[in-house]
């Protein structure tokens, strides 16, 4: 600041020659500052030493010293306005850039973790877009170097389980194969016996009852053949296809079947069509035995129906019989299990519930609300069927 008012109390002793001090260290900071004396009748209360204040939109800073030798107060103003706004300007751009900072810090960890996620991303939805009969081996060429180790590990999995899978569809393929064969000689010396033995009623019964118990086994063979082959159909690609039409043209062959046994079958569609894609053996073969079962068990002059609708979440295929109904305590839908006048083996709509499982649909047997019959149905999720289109 120039001179220091220490030096100035140190050096001088008489009022004079501190006066013409005090005009010269005036006289030289004229430019920058304002320096008063006034004097005080109470040196004890000091003021504040240093005292900002605002005046006529300058800002100023004063400092303030008591000397006790003459009894007076000196204080020495300066306008630090320029120095105010650019102390402002500072904070205000460090300001800036402090929100500047934190904005690019936030929206470039969320682009770093986007460009992260978006491979773990992809493998998720890969996966939720795959079952046991649709496995995809993963390319790792759009996958970022990081993810290929863990994609050629899933990959390995992948080639596991679709090996696995092939060979117990295979197993159940060769052993109903191997079966039915001695069972068909089984059958054919049973029938050469009977007809020898036509007169002796307990051979007779016991020959009948054989081939009751062969035919029983070829149809439980049948099943596993069938079962084999749905394990080969669920590795079908899924084709689009208007469902609407695919129904209606099996539908008139099964208005005629109906008519064949005495029996009436009607059907009608809410809507005009329903574009999706689905594997359609799978799907004939939920379709097929749904219906086939609706007419075995409805009584002649009856009537099997076939409905569809559609709520917010489902598009609804409902096939409904006028029969006795269903055990409702049991699961229709476990392998081997069968009502009392079913003649099967009691694997059909086990076949169909694995059917279901694979495609992603729901199927449902109850009874009806009047008790006359029952209703088997099946769901498509609108979720996951329309966003595939």
């Amino acid at each position: 600041m120039g001179y220091h008012l220490d030096y100035v109390k140190t050096h001088f002793h008489n009022q004079k020659d501190y006066e013409r001090e005090t005009n010269t260290v005036l006289v030289k900071a004229l430019s920058h500052y304002e320096i008063t004396i006034s004097p005080t009748n109470n040196p004890s209360k000091n003021p504040l030493k240093f005292k900002p204040y605002n005046f006529d939109n300058h800002e100023y800073l004063t400092l303030t010293e008591y000397f006790a030798e003459n009894d007076r107060y000196y204080t020495i103003t300066r306008d630090i306005d320029d120095e105010y706004k650019l102390i402002s300007s500072i904070y205000w751009t460090m300001l800036l850039l402090i929100v500047l900072g934190i904005t690019f810090i936030f929206f470039y960890s969320r682009y770093l973790s986007r460009k992260l996620m978006n491979p773990l991303k992809k493998l998720t939805e890969r996966f939720s877009a795959m079952h046991e009969n649709l496995l995809h081996r993963i390319e790792t060429k759009e996958l970022p170097i990081e993810f290929v180790n863990l994609a050629e590990s899933i990959n390995l999995l992948i080639t596991k389980v679709s090996t696995s899978i092939n060979y117990r569809k295979e197993l159940y393929i060769g052993t109903a194969h191997e079966l039915k064969t001695p069972l068909a000689v089984m059958r054919l010396k049973n029938q050469i016996t009977l007809m020898k033995y036509k007169k002796h009623d307990k051979i007779r019964e016991t020959l009948e009852q054989n081939i009751t118990s062969i035919d029983t086994l070829n149809a439980m063979i049948h099943n596993l053949l069938e079962y084999g082959r749905a394990e080969g159909a669920q590795f079908e690609q899924p084709q689009r296809l208007n469902l609407i039409k695919l129904m209606a043209s099996k539908c008139e062959e099964y208005e005629l079947l109906a008519h064949s046994q005495e029996r009436d079958f009607i059907y009608h569609f809410d809507i005009p069509h329903f574009r999706i894609n689905v594997q359609q053996l799978l799907f004939m073969q939920i379709f097929q035995n749904f219906i086939q079962n609706a007419l075995k068990f409805t009584p002649k002059n009856s009537l099997v129906s076939l409905d569809t609708r559609m709520d917010k979440d489902h598009f609804i295929i409902e096939i409904t019989d006028e029969g006795e109904g269903i055990d409702e305590s049991k699961d229709l839908f476990a392998p081997f299990q069968r009502s009392l006048e079913s003649t099967g083996a009691g694997l059909g709509l086990f076949l169909v519930q694995n059917a279901a499982e694979s495609m992603g649909i729901v199927v449902d047997l109850r009874n009806r609300q009047d008790h006359v019959g029952a209703i088997a149905s099946i769901a498509f999720p609108l979720n996951r069927f329309l966003l595939k289109d």
